[in-house]
């Protein structure tokens, strides 16, 4: 039997300590972070959010939480041996609705961080309901729908919209063949959040509890209708006040009949049509018959559309919808023709649309890769999606280059 010399083991014995240190101190390093802050009430200076629970989440990896706190008596905290080797999202939940600040560190000093919290109101006194957008899209002998709502909080002073009845409430369509995606995004968030809507007593309507902080909040409602026989009654009830909405289908060629419905653009090449519709009271209701329509061609890379969770930066889980695919186009049609309505006459509408066209996908792209670089995203999906933008982008780009 070899034996080993004693040196040797000596000297792999101070190689493993070796190893073992550099390891804890990279491990200590990395978990050496400081984060000092408070919470300032924004409707009342005078009101301290003392005794508030935070929670520090880390983006990125599954968006777990590394660390808890609550303020003191002042509204501060500190938090010490955090995680230094990415951003972190400290939350803080103040009266039932969570408020956020986003925290980098770029040395071993601790960062400071200030976050806004509000008192609440089950007021919509100051709250108004904007840019309703409604996008039908026929899906074999479905009819896939897409609705926005943009709520604008300008209360003063500035309190965050809370309600047991709901914030935003919706009908519920007939026919409807499952319960509807839904997804909100509050002021200043990178990413949408999934919400799962809540159905009323009475089954006429979906509600969401998401808080409607001050400023531009904004949901998205996706649900498939059937659409048998080409034709389908949409009735719906609003709960709010609407100054102006567009409706778009696709395709172009679906008709689409309405009180007030007026078509705005008709456009054959990307096969879309919109229209718009006058302003609409509380307890309102509509009827829009939709019949006919030629057959879609399958969206490129598949045709499918793909709604994929992904794990967001509270938690959560947000929908990833899939370019080409449920409303993308109508989406920066509506943007290019609001630019359209607003520019001088004199200009050329082709070089208008172009231009909406890159500002759209310049956005994506910034979407892309703010979601990549925050681990929000897979990056084979983000690799495709990105090509394929920077693909149409050039196109775009060189389009312009000749008017």
């Amino acid at each position: 039997m070899n034996s080993i010399h004693p040196s040797v083991v000596l000297r792999r014995l101070f190689s493993a300590a070796a190893c073992l240190s550099a390891f804890l101190s990279l491990a200590l390093a990395q978990s050496s972070g400081v984060v000092e802050g408070k919470l300032v009430n924004e409707t009342d200076r005078k009101i301290v959010p003392a005794g508030v629970e935070l929670d520090v989440i880390q983006l990125g990896g599954g968006m777990s939480i590394v660390k808890s706190a609550v303020t003191d008596a002042r509204g501060e905290f500190r938090i010490e041996g955090l995680p230094t080797s990415g951003p972190l999202l400290i939350r803080a939940n103040y009266q039932g609705a969570n408020y956020h600040g986003r925290v980098t560190f770029s040395g071993s000093a601790p960062v400071r961080v200030e976050i806004p919290v509000y008192e609440t109101t089950d007021s919509m006194q100051g709250i108004r309901v904007e840019g309703v957008l409604f996008g039908f899209q026929t899906d074999g002998d479905h009819l896939r729908a897409l609705e926005t709502y943009t709520f604008v909080n300008e209360t003063s002073p500035k309190r965050t919209f809370m309600s047991r009845d709901g914030t935003f409430r919706f009908s519920k369509p007939a026919g409807i063949t499952a319960v509807p995606q839904m997804t909100a995004t509050g002021p200043g968030a990178a990413m949408p959040l999934q919400q799962s809507p809540l159905e009323s007593a009475d089954g006429a309507s979906y509600y969401s509890l998401y808080p409607v902080r001050p400023g531009k909040t904004k949901f998205e409602i996706e649900y498939t209708l059937p659409y048998h026989d080409r034709t389908y009654s949409y009735r719906k009830k609003f709960f709010n006040a609407i100054d102006r909405f567009q409706l778009g289908v696709a395709p172009h060629d679906i008709a689409v009949a309405g009180v007030g419905l007026q078509k705005v653009h008709d456009e054959a090449a990307r096969n879309i049509a919109i229209y718009s519709g006058p302003p609409l009271v509380p307890g309102g209701e509509v009827v829009w018959t939709f019949s006919g329509g030629s057959a879609m061609a399958a969206a490129a890379g598949g045709g499918e559309s793909k709604i994929k969770p992904l794990p967001n930066d509270v938690g959560r889980n947000s929908l990833l919808i899939g370019p080409l695919v449920l409303m993308a186009f109508i989406t920066v049609l509506w943007y290019a023709h609001n630019r359209l309505a607003k520019a001088p006459k004199a200009q050329d509408s082709r070089v208008r649309e172009l231009r909406g066209r890159r500002d759209a996908l310049v956005e994506l792209l910034a979407r892309l890769d703010e979601q990549n670089g925050n681990e929000a995203i897979e990056r084979g999906e983000y690799q495709r999606r990105r090509d394929a933008a920077k693909k149409q982008l050039r196109r775009v780009s060189m389009l312009l280059g000749k008017k």
